[in-house]
């Protein structure tokens, strides 16, 4: 247990010190190592003129504290009276206490905040060296993810700049997730995957990302990475989730939610160095075929695509004649050279078309 004068709060927790008073002598004693000897005893020389006016808060573990006083907190999520002339406050573990009164309970008020803020800070910036692969046994610990549990990363990359604070108001997280902030925009969640199907955490990204819009004007598109055993490992997921999200982008893939293991083509297409890409498609459109293959030919051949090259499932789709589309993949087949109705000519097609323009 040990006890601290507190006249600022915000500058307490800005400079990160603990002081103890010691009734005695009035010696202010330094526990921890953050800050230089010269900071704590020019604060505690300005500190100890103030003693008489000063509230003390005490911060003692649960196992100090009385238990007609533990039975009180854990009714309540806030700060309790106790009979002793004191108002309480649980958090984290520790308990903080200090005289009844307005002034106390602002005190405890501006702490809880300090406190959480100060913690999520610590667990952020560990999540971040977990997420790039630079964290130590200490440093995952420090997390606060659960070392036994599975966890998925999802990237959401936003249009505009967000806060967690906002995105923990309205992503429905469950205990033991988590979520960073990275650069450019960029914010990763983790949840857990035990017991969660591949469907299920696609679906969960989707109407987040939704909620997100409609309740915050904010926009974004998220990739998915498959999930990791263990915390140590979810610098792969991680790195899944960039490769599918910025596949699904480079690409233009219809939707927002983007999962690793799909779009292989477009990973496919992707290896191909860029000469020889530009060389491929350039021989695919070639000969006026560009003319044939418009924004409307090209709806066709991605529904046709989605169907499993289904002729009659493609035209009540399209709300067009089956003999109107054989008509327009025999104009594919003269313009492209290739027959779009067998397996290995839509599969050459769809691999073309996947190579970006940039790249063409």
């Amino acid at each position: 247990m040990h006890s601290f004068l507190l006249s600022d709060v915000t500058n307490y927790y800005k400079n990160i010190i603990f002081l103890q008073q010691t009734k005695f002598n009035n010696d202010f004693v330094r526990l921890t190592k953050e800050e230089d000897l010269t900071i704590i005893e020019e604060r505690g020389r300005r500190m100890i003129g103030k003693m008489a006016t000063e509230l003390h808060i005490t911060v003692r573990s649960a196992s100090e504290t009385a238990p007609e006083i533990l039975k009180l907190l854990q009714k309540s999520s806030g700060i309790i009276e106790g009979n002793d002339g004191c108002c309480y406050l649980s958090l984290d573990g520790k308990i903080y206490s200090c005289p009844s009164g307005s002034d106390g309970t602002s005190l405890l008020e501006r702490i809880a905040p300090a406190e959480s803020a100060a913690k999520t800070s610590i667990e952020e910036a560990a999540l971040r060296d977990i997420l790039y692969g630079n964290a130590d046994a200490a440093r995952i610990s420090s997390s606060g993810l659960n070392p036994r549990a599975k966890y998925s990363a999802l990237l959401f990359r936003f249009s505009q700049n967000t806060d967690t604070g906002t995105l923990r108001a309205l992503i429905p997280l469950e205990a033991g997730d988590r979520i960073t902030l990275l650069e450019d925009n960029d914010a990763v969640l983790l949840i857990q995957a035990g017991g969660k199907t591949a469907e299920e955490t696609e679906e969960f990204a989707s109407a987040a990302a939704e909620t997100l819009e409609s309740e915050a004007g904010l926009s974004c598109s998220v990739g998915i990475g498959r999930p990791a055993d263990t915390p140590d490992k979810l610098a792969d997921s991680f790195r899944e989730a960039v490769s599918a999200l910025e596949t699904g982008l480079r690409h233009r893939i219809p939707g927002f939610v983007y999962v690793y293991g799909r779009n292989m083509l477009e990973r496919f297409a992707d290896l191909i160095p860029e000469k020889d890409a530009e060389k491929l498609k350039s021989e695919m459109i070639q000969g006026g075929s560009e003319k044939v293959l418009t924004e409307e030919t090209l709806e066709t051949i991605r529904v046709f695509f989605r169907n499993d090259l289904n002729l009659s499932t493609t035209s009540r789709q399209l709300f067009i004649h089956r003999n109107t589309l054989i008509y327009r993949m025999e104009k594919i087949k003269r313009a492209t050279g290739l027959d779009l109705r067998k397996f290995e000519d839509a599969a050459v097609f769809r691999i073309l078309m996947s190579i970006p323009d940039k790249q063409a």
